[in-house]
């Protein structure tokens, strides 16, 4: 049965086999530029702020997920983050035992809906939990390129 064929009844379609090839370009649109712009150039987390609900959110994002309403206004997070979720990842992307363990979470900011998911750096992998106070390790400044391998990891906060 060809690709363009109308079915008329469900049960006639089995399955397909070959391959489609797609090609697509990927933009972070305004607020994702402006959220990387300044990572790179500043060092800082941008946020933005609805006008209608007045939610914050990390990263910076063109519409409230909440409200649908568009979010002009943007401001620096000047706070550390906090462990809000992790994991202990033992395995590479292939599933073979990696070399050493690597800690992975979801960093929060408060005051902020959102977070960055990222690598953590600890002395001690097993004293993380949630909450824990963590602050970004980041590129020097002449080697950011404005995407989040600029930050190196997280690292806790005494």
């Amino acid at each position: 049965m060809p690709i363009l064929e109308k079915i008329s009844k469900p049960s006639e379609a089995r399955h397909w086999t070959d391959s489609i090839p797609l090609e697509y370009h990927y933009t972070l649109g305004v607020a994702g530029e402006d959220f990387r712009r300044e990572l790179k150039e500043k060092g800082k987390f941008l946020a933005s702020k609805c006008p209608k609900c007045k939610n914050s959110y990390v990263p910076a994002r063109m519409y409230c997920p909440t409200c649908f309403v568009e979010t002009k206004e943007r401001a620096t997070v000047n706070k550390p983050g906090y462990v809000y979720s992790l994991t202990t990842v033992r395995a590479d992307k292939t599933g073979e035992e990696a070399r050493g363990a690597t800690v992975v979470a979801l960093v929060k900011f408060e005051g902020f809906e959102g977070g960055i998911v990222h690598r953590l750096e600890s002395d001690d992998p097993g004293k993380l939990k949630i909450g824990t106070k963590v602050e970004p390790v980041l590129k020097d400044v002449g080697s950011r390129n404005g995407a989040l391998t600029d930050i190196l990891a997280f690292r806790t906060i005494d």
